[in-house]
């Protein structure tokens, strides 16, 4: 009961940091809380909308070529490439707020914590 009360006010809080990075970003808020569509909003904000199409279609192309037994391993080379892509989002996202590189692995690592530091910070 404990640990669902406090999965569900973290998980307000995130949505409302988001939120507020969005508009911080001048993006309407509400588009924070659309699952995919928010990533391809962030992918606008910090980069290009371009690479939001290409880590979408890598990561569905993994989950393809998981089912087949031959090729199985090229999953995880896709995966990786989309790992990556995803490091890079956060890291433009970090610059774009004024931080630097020591940011970028807190929102990797801790990312509940550093996406409410961008949305309530200054």
């Amino acid at each position: 009961m404990v640990i669902g009360l406090m999965t569900l006010v973290i998980a307000i809080l995130v949505i409302v940091a988001m939120w507020k990075i969005f508009k911080k970003a001048g993006e309407p808020g509400w588009k924070a809380i659309i699952p995919i569509y928010n990533n391809y909003i962030l992918f606008k904000i910090v980069w290009d909308t371009k690479f939001f199409w290409i880590s979408l279609g890598l990561g569905l192309l993994s989950s393809i070529i998981t089912l087949l037994p031959i090729i199985g391993w090229l999953s995880y080379l896709i995966s990786i490439a989309t790992f990556v892509i995803e490091i890079m989002v956060l890291n433009k996202l970090s610059k774009s707020f004024g931080h630097g590189t020591g940011f970028t692995i807190g929102l990797l690592f801790l990312p509940y914590i550093f996406f409410m530091i961008l949305g309530f910070g200054s």
